[in-house]
């Protein structure tokens, strides 16, 4: 297939704050592109200037589908993302509502999709009006402006009209500040000042935990101009090329290598991103050398200039192990092997004891009560002894976590008392980082958890496995590995499994909803 081909990070030079990934917490409707193509006409919103910041090669296989060149991908849905989003619908609503009983506001209702650039028009020519005419003096909020310029369209959560100026407030889910959101401030803002109306000198996050956070509007919109501008040069260049964008080399677009897209791409070429602990810097290298797919690693004879013996030899040893599984075909089993620091590796861990543990949480990012700057909730403490015995402590509140915590230090001081060698197995940081985190929360049995920790009766789990096998597996996730260590029992993918995190975030807030919270 023919095309602008794509090279992967690493990013292009754009400011600080707009680079950062975003996190999931933050993702809703809004952040998905909205990019258009209509009645020979191109355009955005200010979640594609975000998009293109984040990975500009998925935002043009975007344009792709829209311009029938490409065929889209069968990406996954994520449950957790479709949930946040409608948490953030409940989010705008009660800021809504919250407005209505301070401040006379103006809800402007629009056509509805699909769109077109009269009906776009309509509403932009329609949102001028009713700025100007409640321009005077009081409080006034609008709701739902909606911005048109021939390419960018919009609609902004709230506009205030204060003695300086209209103040443009977007109302977020998240607990603080993201870089999408910030585009968004200055995108409206921008509009707002092209339309030659006076805007504020601060724009307003209306963040989840009911803080207002404010910022210059002098900081956030020429940041937004800088990056439209890129994504305006992106997009054009691309639809003059006539051709859909390919996967390839270090030129043209930027990939994230991590999103849908370009996991999907990736795989398809076997890309050396695909090779578990493969630097991008690494993969330079490599591809400098003419070593450019998973296949070639695998094969490879000479190592690149630059590149330590041991390190080429590590990335290809774990190159074979993945190559020789994707030859095997779809359900070949994922393969290990124990590395050459593996003896060393294990005779780190200490001996067995009939009263250890293997130590799991599940937990809910944006639970809240009555406050809610305090979020998170861990709603289930997972344990299992080494006869196979598993016990679960629940937790549906903040009282009931606290209780959790308690019932989860009796329990240890318990075993330690009857087994003084026992040790509690994780896997990966989230475990003790939580523990403290509870423990300060609740300002209990701080002196006994740092006892525990100070003894080093937790023992991470991740540190050893990648110290001492190699698997054929992209990733070192306890996801990835359950294939070596469930048998029988492996989980299925099926309908109505939950397979992953995220998945028992949404089942849960499901039960919530059930029990009526």
């Amino acid at each position: 297939m023919g095309g602008r081909r794509v090279g992967v990070p690493p990013f292009s030079p754009v400011p600080a704050f707009v680079s950062a990934p975003s996190e999931r917490l933050e993702a809703t409707v809004e952040s998905e592109a909205r990019m258009f193509v209509a009645e020979g006409r191109i355009g955005w919103s200010a979640s594609d200037v975000s998009a293109a910041a984040e990975c500009e090669y998925a935002l043009l296989r975007q344009l792709d589908y829209r311009l029938g060149r490409a065929t889209p991908i069968d990406a996954r849905e994520d449950p957790l993302l479709e949930h946040i989003a409608r948490l953030g619908d409940r989010h705008e609503a009660e800021v809504l509502a919250q407005m209505e009983r301070h401040s006379p506001v103006i809800r402007l209702s629009h056509a509805s999709p699909p769109l077109t650039h009269e009906s776009r028009t309509e509403a932009a020519a329609t949102t001028l009006e009713v700025l100007r005419d409640a321009g005077g003096a009081g409080d006034v909020v609008v709701y739902q402006a909606a911005f048109y310029d021939g390419e960018f369209f919009g609609y902004a959560d709230f506009l205030e009209r204060t003695p300086d100026g209209w103040r443009v407030c977007d109302a977020k889910l998240a607990r603080e500040a993201k870089p999408h959101a910030l585009l968004q401030l200055g995108g409206y803002a921008a509009q707002l000042e092209g339309l030659g109306l006076r805007v504020a000198p601060t724009v307003s996050l209306l963040l989840g935990d009911g803080r207002r956070e404010n910022f210059r509007t002098s900081d956030v919109v020429p940041v937004f101009r800088e990056r439209e501008a890129a994504l305006r040069t992106l997009l054009t260049t691309h639809l003059d090329g006539g051709t859909p964008l390919a996967w390839g080399d270090d030129g043209g677009a930027v990939a994230c290598g991590r999103c849908a897209e370009c996991e999907h791409a990736a795989t398809l070429a076997n890309d050396l991103v695909l090779v578990a602990g493969m630097r991008m810097d690494q993969r330079r290298k490599l591809r400098a050398a003419g070593i450019v797919t998973l296949e070639d690693l695998a094969g490879a004879a000479r190592r690149p200039d630059g590149m330590a013996r041991a390190v080429f030899e590590k990335l290809r040893a774990q190159a074979q192990l993945q190559w020789r599984q994707l030859s095997g075909g779809e359900g070949a089993p994922v393969e290990y092997e124990l590395v050459e620091a593996a003896p060393a590796t294990l005779a780190l861990l200490p001996a067995p004891s009939a009263g250890d543990l293997f130590f799991d949480f599940e937990g809910d990012p944006i639970y809240h009560e009555s406050d809610p700057t305090r979020i998170g909730l861990e709603y289930l403490w997972g344990m299992m002894d080494p006869a196979g015995t598993y016990r679960a402590l629940w937790a549906h509140s903040r009282a009931g976590e606290r209780l959790a915590f308690r019932q989860f230090m009796g329990l240890v001081a318990e075993r330690r008392a009857a087994y003084p060698d026992m040790h509690i197995y994780h896997y990966a940081a989230y475990e003790v980082s939580a523990l403290k985190r509870i423990a300060m929360r609740y300002q209990l049995l701080e002196k006994e958890l740092d006892d525990l920790l100070r003894s080093e009766v937790f023992v991470d789990l991740y540190a050893t496995v990648r110290g001492s096998v190699r698997v054929s597996a992209p990733s070192y996730s306890i996801k990835k590995l359950e294939p070596l260590y469930m048998g029988e029992h492996l989980r299925s993918d099926g309908e109505g499994a939950v397979a992953e995190g995220a998945d028992s975030v949404v089942a849960y807030h499901e039960f919530r909803e059930m029990r009526g919270r």
